[in-house]
């Protein structure tokens, strides 16, 4: 089934809908990035939820969502990522997360020093929808880097390189459980940074 056909099933919001559809129709694709829109997926079901999110996602807002273990937080990302006809990164963090693993770092290449961008890097350039998978995982000190991407400056400096201003349509998605083993709590900079 079609991702608007299920929203329209679920009653969400015929306005939300038909902002959706603006934005796919506003925000082109490259063709090579079209690949890593998310195709098949189990379907989100919560019409509060739903409207929610996508309201946030059409105001130009990050979301974070959090709860318990197993509650369909990754499913809602990709349907995001789905409904919106975004390229997806999922970006998996653990307590070793640093900042080049996010971002990029330099790299040879021919003989000479070229930048491998890192999966934040490339979601930011390419307008993609970035899941920040277990945000609380990671130390908050390498998350620091994202205060620049996550906030209304909406850049990443990169030494060496120039500034690099994010894609209009690029918005991150962060997931997270509380509670669990290896996870920490969230600094308020980064939190405030998103929609709850």
């Amino acid at each position: 089934m079609e991702i608007l056909e299920f929203l329209k099933q679920e009653n969400i919001s015929d306005k939300i809908i038909s902002e959706i559809k603006s934005f796919r129709s506003f925000y082109k694709l490259e063709t090579e990035d079209e690949r890593r829109i998310p195709k098949d997926s189990y379907l989100y079901y919560g019409k509060e939820i739903w409207e929610e999110a996508a309201t946030a996602i059409i105001a130009g807002e990050n979301i974070l969502l959090d709860g318990p273990k197993a509650t369909g937080k990754n499913v809602l990302a990709q349907n995001l990522a789905m409904a919106f006809a975004r390229p997806q990164w999922d970006i998996s963090l653990y307590i070793n997360t640093d900042a080049s693993s996010l971002i990029g770092s330099d790299t040879f290449e021919n003989g000479e020093v070229k930048l491998r961008k890192g999966p934040i890097l490339n979601c930011a350039v390419k307008g993609g929808f970035g899941v920040l998978d277990e945000i609380n995982m990671a130390k908050n000190e390498s998350l620091a880097v994202l205060h620049a991407v996550l906030d209304f400056r909406r850049t990443i400096d990169l030494p060496g390189y120039d500034r690099i201003n994010l894609h209009e349509a690029t918005r991150f998605i962060g997931t997270m459980n509380y509670g669990y083993a290896g996870t920490r709590e969230m600094n308020e900079a980064l939190a405030s940074r998103f929609m709850v």
